[in-house]
Protein backbone atom coordinates (compact mmCIF):
# COMPACT_ATOMS: atom_id res chain seq x y z
CA UNK A 1 0.00 0.00 0.00
CA UNK A 2 1.09 3.59 -0.60
CA UNK A 3 1.47 6.18 2.15
CA UNK A 4 -2.07 7.52 1.65
CA UNK A 5 -3.56 4.03 1.70
CA UNK A 6 -1.51 3.17 4.79
CA UNK A 7 -2.83 6.24 6.57
CA UNK A 8 -6.38 5.49 5.53
CA UNK A 9 -5.97 1.93 6.80
CA UNK A 10 -4.60 3.17 10.14
CA UNK A 11 -7.63 5.46 10.60
CA UNK A 12 -10.16 2.72 9.80
CA UNK A 13 -11.94 0.69 12.49
CA UNK A 14 -10.76 -2.91 13.10
CA UNK A 15 -13.61 -4.52 11.13
CA UNK A 16 -12.63 -2.50 8.03
CA UNK A 17 -8.96 -3.39 8.55
CA UNK A 18 -9.92 -7.07 8.75
CA UNK A 19 -11.72 -6.75 5.42
CA UNK A 20 -8.72 -5.05 3.83
CA UNK A 21 -6.31 -7.68 5.18
CA UNK A 22 -8.54 -10.48 3.87
CA UNK A 23 -8.82 -8.81 0.45
CA UNK A 24 -5.04 -8.53 0.17
CA UNK A 25 -4.80 -12.13 1.32
CA UNK A 26 -7.20 -13.28 -1.39
CA UNK A 27 -5.11 -11.56 -4.05
CA UNK A 28 -1.89 -13.05 -2.70
CA UNK A 29 -3.48 -16.49 -2.63
CA UNK A 30 -4.37 -16.21 -6.33
CA UNK A 31 -0.79 -15.16 -7.11
CA UNK A 32 1.05 -17.78 -5.07
CA UNK A 33 -1.13 -20.88 -5.23
CA UNK A 34 -3.04 -22.77 -7.90
CA UNK A 35 -1.89 -25.31 -10.48
CA UNK A 36 1.66 -23.92 -10.70
CA UNK A 37 2.06 -24.22 -6.93
CA UNK A 38 0.76 -27.79 -6.96
CA UNK A 39 3.29 -28.75 -9.64
CA UNK A 40 6.13 -27.03 -7.78
CA UNK A 41 5.44 -28.65 -4.42
CA UNK A 42 5.03 -32.08 -6.06
CA UNK A 43 8.43 -31.60 -7.69
CA UNK A 44 10.03 -30.59 -4.38
CA UNK A 45 8.59 -33.64 -2.64
CA UNK A 46 9.78 -35.98 -5.37
CA UNK A 47 13.26 -34.53 -5.78
CA UNK A 48 14.22 -34.16 -2.10
CA UNK A 49 15.25 -37.83 -2.11
CA UNK A 50 16.99 -37.88 -5.47
CA UNK A 51 20.55 -39.12 -5.59
CA UNK A 52 23.27 -36.50 -5.32
CA UNK A 53 24.03 -37.05 -9.01
CA UNK A 54 20.41 -36.38 -9.95
CA UNK A 55 20.33 -33.18 -7.89
CA UNK A 56 23.56 -31.96 -9.49
CA UNK A 57 22.28 -32.77 -12.98
CA UNK A 58 19.17 -30.69 -12.31
CA UNK A 59 21.24 -27.78 -11.00
CA UNK A 60 23.57 -27.97 -13.99
CA UNK A 61 20.63 -27.78 -16.38
CA UNK A 62 19.14 -24.80 -14.56
CA UNK A 63 22.50 -22.98 -14.31
CA UNK A 64 23.00 -23.28 -18.05
CA UNK A 65 19.51 -21.95 -18.73
CA UNK A 66 19.78 -19.05 -16.24
CA UNK A 67 23.20 -17.93 -17.51
CA UNK A 68 22.04 -18.06 -21.15
CA UNK A 69 18.91 -16.10 -20.26
CA UNK A 70 20.94 -13.51 -18.33
CA UNK A 71 23.41 -13.07 -21.19
CA UNK A 72 20.67 -12.62 -23.76
CA UNK A 73 18.30 -10.36 -21.81
CA UNK A 74 20.22 -8.63 -18.98
CA UNK A 75 22.68 -5.88 -19.92
CA UNK A 76 24.65 -6.12 -16.66
CA UNK A 77 25.60 -9.77 -17.18
CA UNK A 78 26.18 -9.49 -20.91
CA UNK A 79 28.68 -6.67 -20.39
CA UNK A 80 30.46 -8.53 -17.56
CA UNK A 81 30.73 -11.74 -19.52
CA UNK A 82 31.89 -9.94 -22.66
CA UNK A 83 34.58 -8.17 -20.65
CA UNK A 84 35.83 -11.58 -19.45
CA UNK A 85 35.62 -13.15 -22.88
CA UNK A 86 32.88 -15.54 -21.73
CA UNK A 87 29.91 -16.80 -23.70
CA UNK A 88 26.94 -18.80 -22.37
CA UNK A 89 28.53 -22.03 -23.62
CA UNK A 90 31.37 -21.44 -21.14
CA UNK A 91 29.08 -21.49 -18.08
CA UNK A 92 26.82 -24.52 -18.34
CA UNK A 93 27.17 -26.18 -14.92
CA UNK A 94 27.66 -25.55 -11.22
CA UNK A 95 31.39 -26.19 -11.63
CA UNK A 96 31.55 -23.38 -14.21
CA UNK A 97 30.03 -20.73 -11.94
CA UNK A 98 33.38 -19.60 -10.42
CA UNK A 99 34.30 -18.32 -13.89
CA UNK A 100 31.88 -15.47 -13.16
CA UNK A 101 32.65 -12.73 -10.61
CA UNK A 102 30.76 -12.46 -7.35
CA UNK A 103 27.94 -9.91 -7.43
CA UNK A 104 27.64 -7.70 -4.35
CA UNK A 105 24.93 -5.64 -2.75
CA UNK A 106 26.85 -2.57 -3.95
CA UNK A 107 26.44 -3.84 -7.52
CA UNK A 108 22.72 -4.23 -6.92
CA UNK A 109 22.46 -0.70 -5.53
CA UNK A 110 24.47 0.83 -8.37
CA UNK A 111 23.25 -1.21 -11.35
CA UNK A 112 19.91 -2.65 -10.22
CA UNK A 113 17.93 -1.18 -13.12
CA UNK A 114 20.31 -2.82 -15.60
CA UNK A 115 20.10 -6.20 -13.84
CA UNK A 116 16.43 -6.69 -14.78
CA UNK A 117 15.49 -8.82 -17.78
CA UNK A 118 14.11 -7.21 -20.93
CA UNK A 119 12.20 -10.38 -21.74
CA UNK A 120 9.36 -9.61 -19.30
CA UNK A 121 7.57 -6.22 -19.19
CA UNK A 122 8.44 -4.55 -15.90
CA UNK A 123 4.82 -4.03 -14.86
CA UNK A 124 4.53 -7.84 -14.76
CA UNK A 125 7.38 -8.13 -12.25
CA UNK A 126 7.06 -7.74 -8.49
CA UNK A 127 9.19 -4.87 -7.13
CA UNK A 128 10.40 -5.32 -3.55
CA UNK A 129 12.62 -3.03 -1.49
CA UNK A 130 14.96 -4.63 1.02
CA UNK A 131 17.23 -2.84 3.46
CA UNK A 132 18.80 -5.80 5.26
CA UNK A 133 20.65 -4.75 8.40
CA UNK A 134 23.09 -2.26 6.90
CA UNK A 135 23.34 0.15 4.03
CA UNK A 136 20.74 1.86 1.88
CA UNK A 137 17.68 0.02 0.62
CA UNK A 138 17.91 -1.76 -2.72
CA UNK A 139 15.17 -2.83 -5.11
CA UNK A 140 14.74 -6.45 -6.14
CA UNK A 141 12.47 -7.76 -8.92
CA UNK A 142 10.68 -11.12 -8.92
CA UNK A 143 8.87 -12.91 -11.70
CA UNK A 144 5.84 -15.10 -11.14
CA UNK A 145 7.88 -18.30 -11.33
CA UNK A 146 10.09 -17.49 -8.36
CA UNK A 147 7.11 -16.19 -6.34
CA UNK A 148 5.38 -19.56 -6.75
CA UNK A 149 8.55 -21.61 -6.16
CA UNK A 150 9.40 -19.66 -3.00
CA UNK A 151 5.91 -20.26 -1.68
CA UNK A 152 6.21 -23.95 -2.53
CA UNK A 153 9.52 -24.18 -0.63
CA UNK A 154 7.94 -22.47 2.37
CA UNK A 155 4.95 -24.78 2.52
CA UNK A 156 7.01 -27.87 1.73
CA UNK A 157 9.11 -27.06 4.81
CA UNK A 158 5.94 -26.68 6.86
CA UNK A 159 4.73 -30.06 5.69
CA UNK A 160 7.88 -31.48 7.28
CA UNK A 161 6.32 -30.32 10.55
CA UNK A 162 3.01 -31.94 9.65
CA UNK A 163 1.30 -28.60 8.99
CA UNK A 164 -0.72 -27.90 5.82
CA UNK A 165 -1.93 -24.68 4.24
CA UNK A 166 -5.53 -24.02 5.21
CA UNK A 167 -5.12 -24.97 8.86
CA UNK A 168 -5.49 -22.03 11.29
CA UNK A 169 -2.22 -20.33 12.23
CA UNK A 170 -0.91 -17.06 13.61
CA UNK A 171 1.78 -14.75 12.28
CA UNK A 172 3.99 -12.53 14.45
CA UNK A 173 6.30 -10.92 11.91
CA UNK A 174 6.92 -7.39 10.66
CA UNK A 175 3.50 -6.69 9.19
CA UNK A 176 2.22 -3.56 10.90
CA UNK A 177 -1.40 -4.67 10.88
CA UNK A 178 -2.29 -2.65 13.99
CA UNK A 179 -1.40 1.05 14.21
CA UNK A 180 1.56 1.62 16.52
CA UNK A 181 -0.37 4.15 18.56
CA UNK A 182 -3.12 1.65 19.46
CA UNK A 183 -3.49 1.28 23.22
CA UNK A 184 -6.37 -1.18 23.44
CA UNK A 185 -6.92 -4.65 21.99
CA UNK A 186 -7.46 -6.25 19.59
CA UNK A 187 -3.76 -6.18 18.72
CA UNK A 188 -4.41 -8.57 15.83
CA UNK A 189 -6.27 -8.76 12.55
CA UNK A 190 -7.73 -11.68 10.59
CA UNK A 191 -6.88 -12.83 7.05
CA UNK A 192 -9.85 -15.07 6.31
CA UNK A 193 -8.50 -16.14 2.94
CA UNK A 194 -5.50 -17.82 4.62
CA UNK A 195 -7.18 -18.80 7.90
CA UNK A 196 -4.51 -16.61 9.47
CA UNK A 197 -4.43 -14.49 12.62
CA UNK A 198 -2.02 -11.57 12.11
CA UNK A 199 -0.53 -10.50 15.45
CA UNK A 200 1.06 -7.09 15.97
CA UNK A 201 4.77 -7.36 16.88
CA UNK A 202 4.71 -3.89 18.44
CA UNK A 203 2.25 -4.52 21.26
CA UNK A 204 3.57 -7.67 22.96
CA UNK A 205 4.16 -6.85 26.64
CA UNK A 206 3.78 -8.55 29.99
CA UNK A 207 0.33 -6.97 30.22
CA UNK A 208 -0.87 -8.07 26.75
CA UNK A 209 0.70 -11.54 26.49
CA UNK A 210 -2.29 -13.37 27.97
CA UNK A 211 -4.61 -11.52 25.59
CA UNK A 212 -2.48 -12.70 22.65
CA UNK A 213 -2.73 -16.29 23.88
CA UNK A 214 -6.47 -15.98 24.38
CA UNK A 215 -6.90 -14.62 20.85
CA UNK A 216 -4.84 -17.48 19.43
CA UNK A 217 -6.84 -20.01 21.42
CA UNK A 218 -10.18 -18.52 20.35
CA UNK A 219 -9.07 -18.58 16.70
CA UNK A 220 -8.06 -22.24 17.01
CA UNK A 221 -4.44 -21.52 16.08
CA UNK A 222 -2.39 -24.69 15.49
CA UNK A 223 0.95 -23.10 14.53
CA UNK A 224 2.82 -19.82 14.90
CA UNK A 225 5.19 -18.19 12.42
CA UNK A 226 7.33 -15.47 13.93
CA UNK A 227 10.64 -13.73 14.26
CA UNK A 228 12.60 -15.71 16.89
CA UNK A 229 12.80 -12.65 19.12
CA UNK A 230 9.06 -11.98 18.85
CA UNK A 231 8.11 -15.58 19.63
CA UNK A 232 10.59 -15.55 22.51
CA UNK A 233 9.21 -12.34 24.01
CA UNK A 234 5.66 -13.67 23.79
CA UNK A 235 6.69 -17.02 25.29
CA UNK A 236 8.68 -15.41 28.10
CA UNK A 237 5.86 -13.06 29.03
CA UNK A 238 3.43 -15.98 28.86
CA UNK A 239 5.63 -17.97 31.23
CA UNK A 240 5.75 -15.07 33.68
CA UNK A 241 1.96 -14.88 33.56
CA UNK A 242 1.67 -18.68 33.91
CA UNK A 243 0.03 -18.87 30.49
CA UNK A 244 0.67 -21.46 27.81
CA UNK A 245 -0.79 -22.66 24.53
CA UNK A 246 -0.01 -26.03 22.98
CA UNK A 247 0.68 -25.81 19.25
CA UNK A 248 1.75 -28.27 16.57
CA UNK A 249 4.76 -26.19 15.49
CA UNK A 250 6.44 -22.79 15.68
CA UNK A 251 8.10 -21.58 12.45
CA UNK A 252 10.86 -18.99 12.86
CA UNK A 253 12.65 -16.93 10.24
CA UNK A 254 14.45 -13.63 9.45
CA UNK A 255 16.71 -13.60 12.54
CA UNK A 256 19.22 -16.06 13.99
CA UNK A 257 17.39 -18.44 16.35
CA UNK A 258 19.33 -18.65 19.61
CA UNK A 259 19.32 -21.79 21.81
CA UNK A 260 17.87 -19.95 24.79
CA UNK A 261 15.04 -18.64 22.61
CA UNK A 262 14.29 -22.11 21.23
CA UNK A 263 14.16 -23.57 24.74
CA UNK A 264 11.62 -21.08 26.07
CA UNK A 265 9.47 -21.10 22.92
CA UNK A 266 9.26 -24.89 22.82
CA UNK A 267 8.50 -25.15 26.52
CA UNK A 268 5.72 -22.55 26.48
CA UNK A 269 4.06 -23.71 23.24
CA UNK A 270 4.54 -27.43 23.82
CA UNK A 271 6.02 -28.15 20.37
CA UNK A 272 9.21 -28.07 18.33
CA UNK A 273 10.55 -24.99 16.56
CA UNK A 274 11.26 -25.32 12.83
CA UNK A 275 13.69 -22.62 11.72
CA UNK A 276 13.94 -21.51 8.08
CA UNK A 277 16.13 -19.10 6.14
CA UNK A 278 15.35 -17.02 3.07
CA UNK A 279 15.91 -13.52 1.75
CA UNK A 280 14.33 -10.94 -0.53
CA UNK A 281 16.95 -11.61 -3.22
CA UNK A 282 15.41 -15.10 -3.67
CA UNK A 283 18.67 -16.97 -4.27
CA UNK A 284 18.69 -19.41 -1.34
CA UNK A 285 16.20 -21.23 0.89
CA UNK A 286 16.86 -23.60 3.77
CA UNK A 287 14.88 -25.13 6.61
CA UNK A 288 15.05 -27.56 9.47
CA UNK A 289 13.23 -30.85 9.04
CA UNK A 290 11.73 -33.05 11.76
CA UNK A 291 15.23 -34.35 12.67
CA UNK A 292 16.42 -30.84 13.67
CA UNK A 293 19.99 -31.71 12.69
CA UNK A 294 20.80 -28.54 10.74
CA UNK A 295 19.22 -26.68 7.85
CA UNK A 296 18.45 -28.53 4.62
CA UNK A 297 19.40 -26.50 1.57
CA UNK A 298 16.63 -26.54 -1.01
CA UNK A 299 19.07 -27.28 -3.81
CA UNK A 300 16.26 -27.26 -6.35
CA UNK A 301 15.81 -23.54 -5.52
CA UNK A 302 19.36 -22.23 -5.79
CA UNK A 303 23.06 -23.07 -5.85
CA UNK A 304 24.90 -22.20 -2.63
CA UNK A 305 28.66 -21.69 -2.33
CA UNK A 306 30.57 -21.13 0.93
CA UNK A 307 33.74 -19.17 0.20
CA UNK A 308 36.60 -17.40 1.96
CA UNK A 309 37.68 -13.76 1.62
CA UNK A 310 39.22 -14.45 -1.80
CA UNK A 311 36.16 -16.27 -3.12
CA UNK A 312 37.73 -19.73 -2.85
CA UNK A 313 35.55 -22.56 -1.52
CA UNK A 314 36.08 -23.53 2.12
CA UNK A 315 36.16 -27.10 3.38
CA UNK A 316 32.93 -28.76 4.58
CA UNK A 317 32.44 -27.96 8.25
CA UNK A 318 34.36 -24.66 8.01
CA UNK A 319 32.47 -21.34 8.06
CA UNK A 320 32.62 -18.80 5.29
CA UNK A 321 30.69 -16.24 3.25
CA UNK A 322 27.50 -17.31 1.50
CA UNK A 323 27.34 -16.81 -2.27
CA UNK A 324 24.19 -18.06 -4.00
CA UNK A 325 22.65 -18.30 -7.45
CA UNK A 326 18.93 -18.24 -8.19
CA UNK A 327 17.65 -21.09 -10.35
CA UNK A 328 14.16 -19.66 -10.87
CA UNK A 329 14.03 -15.84 -10.91
CA UNK A 330 14.13 -14.98 -14.61
CA UNK A 331 12.97 -11.45 -13.83
CA UNK A 332 16.21 -10.52 -12.03
CA UNK A 333 18.56 -13.51 -12.32
CA UNK A 334 21.10 -12.95 -9.54
CA UNK A 335 24.13 -15.14 -10.24
CA UNK A 336 26.83 -15.68 -7.59
CA UNK A 337 25.25 -13.07 -5.33
CA UNK A 338 26.98 -12.44 -2.00
CA UNK A 339 24.42 -12.47 0.79
CA UNK A 340 26.71 -11.09 3.54
CA UNK A 341 25.70 -14.07 5.63
CA UNK A 342 27.97 -16.65 7.20
CA UNK A 343 27.42 -20.38 7.63
CA UNK A 344 29.13 -23.73 7.12
CA UNK A 345 28.23 -26.84 5.18
CA UNK A 346 27.76 -29.93 7.33
CA UNK A 347 29.97 -32.87 6.37
CA UNK A 348 27.19 -35.36 7.08
CA UNK A 349 23.82 -36.52 5.83
CA UNK A 350 20.57 -36.03 7.71
CA UNK A 351 19.00 -38.97 9.58
CA UNK A 352 15.67 -38.06 7.94
CA UNK A 353 16.87 -39.72 4.73
CA UNK A 354 16.52 -36.65 2.50
CA UNK A 355 19.51 -36.13 0.25
CA UNK A 356 19.43 -32.32 0.35
CA UNK A 357 22.68 -30.90 1.71
CA UNK A 358 22.82 -29.52 5.24
CA UNK A 359 24.22 -26.28 6.55
CA UNK A 360 25.87 -26.46 9.94
CA UNK A 361 23.50 -24.60 12.19
CA UNK A 362 21.59 -21.48 11.31
CA UNK A 363 23.02 -19.09 8.73
CA UNK A 364 24.26 -16.09 10.72
CA UNK A 365 24.79 -12.62 9.33
CA UNK A 366 28.31 -11.25 9.47
CA UNK A 367 26.87 -8.24 11.27
CA UNK A 368 25.67 -10.60 14.03
CA UNK A 369 29.10 -12.11 14.68
CA UNK A 370 31.29 -10.75 17.47
CA UNK A 371 35.05 -10.58 17.09
CA UNK A 372 36.98 -11.67 20.18
CA UNK A 373 40.21 -10.00 21.26
CA UNK A 374 42.25 -12.77 19.58
CA UNK A 375 40.27 -12.50 16.32
CA UNK A 376 37.95 -15.46 16.91
CA UNK A 377 34.44 -15.08 15.50
CA UNK A 378 31.85 -15.68 18.18
CA UNK A 379 28.26 -16.58 17.32
CA UNK A 380 25.44 -15.08 19.41
CA UNK A 381 24.44 -18.66 20.17
CA UNK A 382 27.55 -18.95 22.36
CA UNK A 383 26.53 -15.93 24.40
CA UNK A 384 22.98 -16.88 25.31
CA UNK A 385 24.11 -18.83 28.37
CA UNK A 386 25.48 -15.60 29.85
CA UNK A 387 21.96 -14.23 30.14
CA UNK A 388 20.14 -17.46 30.96
CA UNK A 389 20.40 -16.84 34.71
CA UNK A 390 20.02 -13.06 34.47
CA UNK A 391 16.46 -13.16 35.74
CA UNK A 392 16.42 -9.46 36.57
CA UNK A 393 17.03 -8.44 32.94
CA UNK A 394 13.94 -7.65 30.88
CA UNK A 395 15.84 -7.24 27.61
CA UNK A 396 19.43 -6.95 26.47
CA UNK A 397 21.37 -6.02 23.36
CA UNK A 398 25.08 -6.37 22.60
CA UNK A 399 26.77 -3.73 20.44
CA UNK A 400 30.32 -4.09 19.13
CA UNK A 401 32.28 -1.54 17.14
CA UNK A 402 35.85 -2.70 17.77
CA UNK A 403 37.45 -6.10 18.24
CA UNK A 404 37.54 -7.29 21.83
CA UNK A 405 35.07 -4.74 23.21
CA UNK A 406 31.29 -4.69 23.62
CA UNK A 407 28.61 -2.43 25.02
CA UNK A 408 25.69 -4.21 26.69
CA UNK A 409 22.38 -2.40 26.68
CA UNK A 410 20.17 -3.55 29.55
CA UNK A 411 16.53 -2.97 30.40
CA UNK A 412 16.54 -3.68 34.14
CA UNK A 413 13.85 -5.32 36.19
CA UNK A 414 13.29 -4.57 39.88
CA UNK A 415 16.05 -5.98 42.04
CA UNK A 416 18.82 -5.65 39.45
CA UNK A 417 22.12 -4.99 41.26
CA UNK A 418 25.84 -4.68 40.64
CA UNK A 419 26.03 -8.44 41.13
CA UNK A 420 23.97 -8.93 37.97
CA UNK A 421 26.32 -6.67 36.06
CA UNK A 422 29.37 -8.56 37.33
CA UNK A 423 27.76 -11.90 36.40
CA UNK A 424 27.10 -10.77 32.83
CA UNK A 425 30.54 -9.20 32.42
CA UNK A 426 32.23 -12.36 33.71
CA UNK A 427 30.27 -14.55 31.31
CA UNK A 428 31.07 -12.37 28.32
CA UNK A 429 34.78 -12.24 29.13
CA UNK A 430 34.82 -16.03 29.49
CA UNK A 431 33.72 -16.19 25.83
CA UNK A 432 35.35 -13.11 24.31
CA UNK A 433 38.62 -13.17 26.25
CA UNK A 434 39.54 -12.13 29.76
CA UNK A 435 40.91 -8.81 28.53
CA UNK A 436 37.74 -7.94 26.63
CA UNK A 437 36.26 -4.55 27.48
CA UNK A 438 32.64 -4.82 28.60
CA UNK A 439 30.66 -1.61 29.08
CA UNK A 440 27.06 -1.28 30.23
CA UNK A 441 24.36 1.12 29.11
CA UNK A 442 21.05 1.10 30.98
CA UNK A 443 18.00 2.06 28.94
CA UNK A 444 14.21 2.10 29.35
CA UNK A 445 13.65 0.16 26.15
CA UNK A 446 15.50 -1.22 23.12
CA UNK A 447 13.99 -0.01 19.83
CA UNK A 448 12.88 -2.41 17.10
CA UNK A 449 13.21 -1.65 13.42
CA UNK A 450 10.33 -0.01 11.56
CA UNK A 451 9.06 -3.52 10.78
CA UNK A 452 9.30 -4.75 14.33
CA UNK A 453 12.56 -6.72 14.04
CA UNK A 454 14.87 -6.94 17.03
CA UNK A 455 18.63 -7.44 16.71
CA UNK A 456 20.17 -8.88 19.83
CA UNK A 457 23.70 -8.40 18.49
CA UNK A 458 24.81 -5.43 16.39
CA UNK A 459 28.44 -5.68 15.34
CA UNK A 460 30.33 -3.41 12.97
CA UNK A 461 33.74 -4.82 13.90
CA UNK A 462 35.65 -6.02 10.80
CA UNK A 463 35.19 -9.72 10.04
CA UNK A 464 37.92 -11.70 8.30
CA UNK A 465 37.47 -15.22 7.00
CA UNK A 466 40.70 -17.20 6.72
CA UNK A 467 41.34 -19.28 3.61
CA UNK A 468 39.63 -22.63 4.15
CA UNK A 469 37.86 -21.20 7.19
CA UNK A 470 40.77 -21.93 9.57
CA UNK A 471 40.50 -20.37 12.99
CA UNK A 472 36.91 -19.18 12.61
CA UNK A 473 35.20 -22.06 14.33
CA UNK A 474 32.67 -20.03 16.23
CA UNK A 475 29.57 -21.01 14.29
Amino acid sequence: MGQFADRLYALSPPFVQNAVVSAYGARARRERFGAAFDRAIEFLERSERWSRAELRAYQDERVGAIVAHAYETVAFYRERMDALGLAPRDVRSVDDLPKLPIVTRADLAAHGARMVTTATPRPRLWSVTTSGTTGAPVSVRWDHGVVVMTNACLWRARRWAGFEFGRPYATLLGRLVVPAEATRPPYWRVNRSWNQLLLSPLHVTAETATRYLEAMRDFGVEALEAYPSSAYVLARHARAARGRLNLRAVFTTSEPLLPAQREVIEERFGCRVFDAYGQAERVMFSSECEAHDGHHLFEQYGVTEIVDDRGAPVHPGSPGRVVATSLHNLGMPLIRYELRDATAMAARSCPCGRTLALTKGVATKEEDLLVAEDGRLVSPSLLTGVFKDALRVAESQIVQRERGEVTVRIVRLDGYTDDDERLIAHGLRARLGERATVRFEYVSDIPRSARGKFRWVISTAPVSWGRGGGGAAAL
